[in-house]
């Protein structure tokens, strides 16, 4: 865990180095590829511990996960997305991991002197993580994320280093409640031109006495890029292989806000986790899909 604080101290270091000019296409991590099935803080369906590092952490006894999650909007946004993840727990128990995700938005057009299209307008995102996460005492777990994140509207492209620290303190004794935070996409000293997002969230176990069997309600706060806050409360079922979720999201952005419903269910079978969910759509666009599978390999 020395090493990861160390390495820590020295992204954040280098980041500060790092030119001003923005990165494009920073409102694609906006949308919740791999956040739409779990609150951002406690996503750790796909396993990638895409927003909040800290998830991505195995437990005693798990060797290996791997994830994907692929996310798609109707044809008024016609935005996608795609994650790919891999962890392995070390003997010393630190989880070592790494993620591609792409996000992007198709149908992008260019025009001349009139409206018909001489070619389309790349809109596009790429984003690699390497984490690590580790239990530092009994009930906290927290973890490191170097992010290296390319952006390209049209033909502008550029790229920036981000470094994320994220905490989930877990298995409490009162209804064996669960606090979660994280940043994401955190650029030091680029604050102002490249706003990072936080992200939190808190549940407790309300029916029943294991984690295949359990009643669960929560809340959740999101603080994103252009200063929107997201809030609203969530639920979670489980009876042995299948387990519903729903989620209310309020997004406030200066005075105007909205609500959406965001719903799933996840299926476990064997050593597999099979999630499907869906987010209301608001405004006259289109709802949001998103499909999740993980798998854990034991020692």
């Amino acid at each position: 865990m020395r090493r990861m604080l160390i390495c820590g101290i020295a992204a954040f270091c280098w980041a500060r180095g790092l030119t001003a000019q923005p990165v494009p296409a920073r409102d694609l991590w906006e949308f919740p590829l791999g956040a739409v099935l779990e609150p951002a803080a406690l996503a750790a369906e796909p396993g990638a511990g895409l927003w909040n590092p800290a998830v991505s952490a195995l437990r005693r006894g798990e060797r290996i996960r791997l994830g994907v999650a692929s996310l798609s909007t109707g044809a008024q946004q016609g935005a996608d997305g795609q994650l790919l993840s891999a962890s392995f727990r070390r003997a010393s128990g630190t989880t070592l991991g790494l993620s591609v995700a792409r996000s992007s938005v198709a149908g992008l057009v260019r025009t001349d002197s009139d409206p018909q299209s001489v070619g389309d307008i790349s809109y596009a995102s790429l984003l690699i993580s390497a984490t690590a996460a580790r239990t530092l005492v009994p009930h906290v777990t927290a973890g490191l994320a170097i992010r290296w994140r390319e952006g390209r509207a049209d033909q502008e492209v550029n790229s920036a280093i981000a470094a994320d620290m994220g905490v989930v303190v877990h298995d409490l004794p009162w209804q064996n409640a669960r606090v979660a935070l994280s940043s994401f996409l955190w650029r030091p000293g680029r604050e102002i031109e490249d706003r990072p997002a936080f992200v939190a969230a808190i549940d407790a176990r309300v029916v029943g006495d294991s984690a295949s069997r359990e009643l669960r309600l929560g809340m959740s706060q999101n603080n994103v890029n252009r200063g929107a806050n997201e809030r609203g409360p969530f639920v979670s079922g489980r009876l042995d292989r299948l387990e519903a979720r729903a989620s209310i999201v309020r997004t406030s952005a200066g005075a105007g806000s909205m609500t959406r419903i965001r719903s799933g269910i996840a299926v476990y079978y064997a050593r597999y986790v099979v999630g499907l969910a869906r987010e209301e759509g608001i405004s006259g666009l289109g709802p949001v899909y998103q499909f999740t599978l993980s798998s854990i390999l034991k020692e």
